[in-house]
């Protein structure tokens, strides 16, 4: 699983939440939903922006993607609409771009294709691609006719459409899938296309703190940037490394390990997040709850499922309600919170 901007965020096996916003501060508002319909709040449990929208995203770079009937455009920090709403997909601002999507043929049966927005909501790339990427140090992945490349941000490709998967650029490399859809190995290219790390891997995430996971021959390791194995091929399971940890699967369960491959958080969890803000999200039993670096339950497994934490709070869903926690597990906003009941 992998974890959306789009609500309810929902954070599965190490997805990353990261909300990069500007300047109240759009980095202070957190997407809420009340009876279907969704809005933000401040960290204080306020109600900003009133739950009208079908859909919305959290803020990035100052702007929110909201949904109004079956469109989507971008609000600010004031819930005033920046671009109107007239996309039929909308992702979030990275980089100074945000892809959008509109369908293609009659009723849409042609498909999706994407281009990309500035802040403004000019179309600065066409409409050309059938998936895209964000765009990250400049770059964006996309693809053309079933292949993956990467444009720049005037649209034009920096490396040609070659590649069966893409991942975005991360440490200055992007992890490939090269060979073929089914035969295909997957390797790691630099920002000129150059082959750094060849396709010899039967999977591989992208670089985390200086350490990718890989796959050969069934099983789970890490390697650095020159592509030498820094930790050898022996877990069921491998994410990334964050806040020095990284969440490896062994005999069906999950724990943490060091860069050094030592097991710091024994792998007793069914299912587990990145650590973000010194604390990660763990499943025990079918309830979720917080553990800290060395695997102190900070926050008891009480929850029906758990984000990251973020400027200090965290989504979970609780009694089949959506809510923010603090880090001392109190409910900031529910949607019985006396903030809920107005404007909503």
């Amino acid at each position: 699983m992998t974890m959306s901007n789009k609500f309810w965020m929902n954070a599965c096996v190490l997805g990353t939440f990261a909300i990069t916003t500007q300047g109240l501060k759009a980095a202070d508002l957190y997407p809420v939903a009340n009876d279907g319909k969704f809005g933000f709040i401040d960290k204080e449990g306020a109600l900003k922006i009133p739950a009208t929208f079908k859909a919305v995203h959290a803020f990035s770079e100052g702007l929110a993607a909201a949904q109004l009937d079956e469109v989507w455009g971008y609000i600010d920090s004031e819930g005033r609409w920046a671009i109107k709403a007239q996309y039929e997909g909308a992702e979030d601002f990275s980089d100074g771009l945000a892809k959008v999507s509109k369908t293609k043929g009659v009723l849409g049966m042609g498909g999706t294709t994407s281009g990309f927005i500035d802040p403004k909501g000019r179309l600065v790339i066409d409409y050309s691609f059938s998936n895209a990427g964000s765009f990250k140090n400049g770059l964006a992945r996309v693809e053309k006719d079933k292949k993956w490349g990467f444009i720049d941000k005037s649209g034009k490709f920096v490396i040609e459409p070659q590649f069966n998967e893409a991942a975005d650029f991360a440490d200055g490399l992007a992890s490939i899938k090269a060979g073929g859809e089914w035969k295909g190995k997957y390797g790691f290219i630099n920002a000129k296309g150059d082959m750094k790390i060849n396709p010899t891997f039967e999977a591989s995430e992208s670089f985390n703190e200086g350490l990718a996971s890989f796959k050969r021959d069934g099983k789970c390791g890490y390697i650095d940037a020159k592509g030498d194995v820094v930790i050898k091929p022996q877990f069921d399971g491998a994410w990334g490394f964050s806040h020095g940890r990284a969440c490896v699967k062994v005999g069906g369960k999950l724990g943490f390990i060091d860069k050094t491959g030592k097991m710091t958080v024994n792998p007793v969890y069914e299912n587990a997040k990145a650590f973000n803000e010194g604390l990660a999200s763990v499943q025990l039993d079918g309830k979720w709850g917080y553990i800290s670096i060395d695997g102190t339950t900070m926050i008891p497994l009480t929850f029906e499922d758990a984000g990251d934490f973020h400027q200090g709070l965290a989504q979970v869903k609780t009694h089949g309600d959506l809510c923010w926690i603090g880090k001392d597990g109190q409910v900031v906003w529910s949607p019985t919170s006396k903030s809920a009941s107005i404007g909503g």
